[in-house]
């Protein structure tokens, strides 16, 4: 099987097999993604069934209240969400009724795992909130408590002449991951659909379009990217009274990183023998052009990263987007906070502040998600032909299965080391695999990958904000995986013998980059740019990979991420700071 793939693989292409192997594929990947569209609009059809609608009075409130909490309950909301439903239920039908003195109709949703119920009446515009004293001066101060209490979970609208209030009960967070996914598929459609247009009309769609898309949202995420993790971090470390539990934490973390960076170069190191031990073609005369920012490779000497992790002013760290300068400030201001204790009880609540609006800002931008995914997945199946794809068939299947192989690794951490069940970790982090695979930018996902941690896993505020800034800094597993695998791959085309001193020789150098890989576009590319001369083999060669970097980098991304999430929450176990309840939900 093995020579028959690299004989097909080295064969020239005919362009009759090609166009009917690319007809195929695009009938495949459209039939596919139809299915799924199918199956979700067929998901979602069945749950609009559970919806139910009651009628409410002053004198069925409690009758209708206990057959709601039937419903609740059979829709997965816990205990204390009915609790709370029921009683803010209560207390807006009171005032409703007061108000247009009829009965309310009350409606109990459930879309996309999100549950929530719905009070509706006609009559003038009464908004139950509006005039509600947050100060406790009000003569029914347990009533105003309870809706200040809750007053995420509310929200009001008129429409055709009906009061309407939405009571929020359970949230599956879903609803943002299936826009996201039928984008992707969207997307996707869109790509092979460009594919029929005239030459004109594609290129317009997609670098006057897609990729202004694709770059206003990138430049919007990485514009908060230093503020985020500045604020978040600092505001976490603050909270400290010495720096002896941050030190004890920042070695934890650190040495996690450590563990999983020399296993994902040891996992590459198996799975490049297993794809490129065999017969291997030789490398292609006509290959891709080598990009301009592949010219220039990186500097690997340990010193060169030491000294640029200390910035020389509080400005620039911000300015270039330099992630590793930034942390560096915020555990030096964050601790210093910290062990002033009162003296800068202010200072320490402008911080909170700030860290809510940006925190805020980068909610409002994540709206856009779904937008950002359509226009990436259509660019990368528009500009990726299906020759190529075949071609590096093997290269792909490598850096899939290292990744692949990783995230088990993951796993055994979590239970071995973090001693917690491995299960919720797994469905939540493969669900979570979307994100990075859709933004590609292991910067671009901190924002996320902190919010996700501690309201998913149940990670705590100072463990997060520390160690996923981190990690997505030094913690690169992904990108060794797309180092190791490319160079040896290389190294047997070029025909150049793999011994022990090479095995070493490349392992320290990916060592030393995927701690200080440079955060610029196509980064994994630089890097292995970087060790391809030190071993042997012309730089010219990384053309060879260029064209499916976006399809392999998605991956790489996504084993960056998921290695900063098992860490952050193997960490938080050992403190003793998890939180089981959200863990396990």
């Amino acid at each position: 099987m093995e020579t028959l793939l690299y004989d097909i693989v080295g064969r020239s292409f005919d362009a009759a097999v090609w166009a009917r192997f690319g007809s195929t594929l695009a009938i495949i990947l459209v039939c596919v993604a139809a299915l799924v569209a199918v199956c979700i609009a067929l998901w979602h059809a069945k749950e609009s069934y559970d919806d139910r609608i009651f009628t409410v009075t002053r004198e069925s409130i409690g009758e209708q209240s206990e057959k709601i909490a039937v419903l609740l309950r059979q829709m997965k909301a816990t205990k204390r969400e009915v609790t709370n439903a029921l009683l803010l239920l209560e207390e807006i039908a009171v005032r409703l009724h007061e108000q247009v003195n009829a009965a309310l109709t009350c409606r109990v949703k459930k879309s996309l795992g999100d549950v929530s119920i719905v009070l509706s009446s006609f009559g003038d515009a009464f908004n139950p909130f509006s005039e509600l004293e947050w100060n406790g001066n009000s003569e029914d101060v347990y009533r105003d408590l309870i809706f200040h209490a809750h007053k995420q979970e509310l929200s009001y609208s008129r429409w055709n002449g009906r009061n309407i209030v939405t009571v929020r009960v359970h949230s599956a967070g879903s609803r943002a991951m299936f826009y996201t996914f039928g984008a992707m598929a969207l997307g996707i459609l869109c790509g092979f659909g460009m594919k029929w247009l005239p030459d004109g009309a594609a290129a317009f769609l997609a670098n006057g379009v897609l990729s202004t898309v694709q770059t206003l949202f990138m430049n919007a995420l990485m514009l908060l990217i230093a503020p985020v993790v500045f604020f978040s971090l600092t505001t976490s470390l603050s909270g400290l009274s010495s720096g002896n539990n941050m030190g004890r934490i920042g070695g934890k973390v650190l040495s996690t990183y450590l563990f999983t960076t020399v296993a994902a170069i040891l996992i590459a190191f198996g799975v490049s023998y297993l794809f490129f031990g065999g017969n291997v073609p030789p490398l292609p005369e006509m290959i891709a052009p080598v990009p301009d920012y592949l010219q220039k490779t990186v500097n690997v000497s340990v010193s060169s990263l030491l000294i640029s992790i200390i910035p020389r002013n509080l400005v620039s760290p911000v300015a270039n987007g330099a992630l590793m300068q930034v942390l560096f400030v915020a555990v030096f201001v964050g601790i210093a906070l910290g062990s002033l204790g009162e003296k800068t009880a202010g200072l320490r609540s402008l911080f909170n502040e700030a860290n809510e609006l940006f925190l805020k800002m980068m909610g409002m931008v994540i709206v856009f998600m779904p937008l950002m995914a359509f226009a990436s997945f259509a660019l990368l199946v528009y500009s990726t032909s299906a020759s190529v794809l075949l071609m590096l068939l093997s290269y792909i299947g490598a850096v899939v299965l290292a990744c692949a192989a990783m995230f088990i690794m993951y796993a055994l951490l979590v239970a071995i080391v973090g001693r917690k069940n491995p299960l919720p970790y797994l469905k939540k982090a493969t669900v979570f695999f979307l994100t990075p695979f859709a933004l590609s930018s292991s910067s671009a996902c901190i924002p996320l990958t902190m919010d996700f941690c501690k309201k998913k896993l149940g990670v705590s505020e100072k463990v997060a904000s520390f160690s996923i800034p981190l990690g997505a800094t030094v913690n690169m597993d992904g990108t060794c995986i797309t180092m190791v695998i490319a160079s040896v791959m290389f190294a047997r085309m070029c025909g150049i013998p793999i011994d022990g001193a090479m095995i070493v020789k490349i392992a320290l150098m990916t060592f030393v980059l995927s701690v200080g890989a440079p955060g610029v576009p196509g980064a994994g590319l630089v890097c292995v740019a970087t060790i391809l001369p030190a071993i042997g083999v012309p730089v010219h060669a990384i053309g060879f990979i260029v064209g499916i970097y976006q399809i392999t980098s998605r991956f790489q991304t996504g084993s960056n991420i998921n290695g900063d999430i098992a860490a952050a929450l193997v960490v938080s176990a050992s403190e003793d700071e998890l939180n089981e309840t959200a863990y396990k939900a």
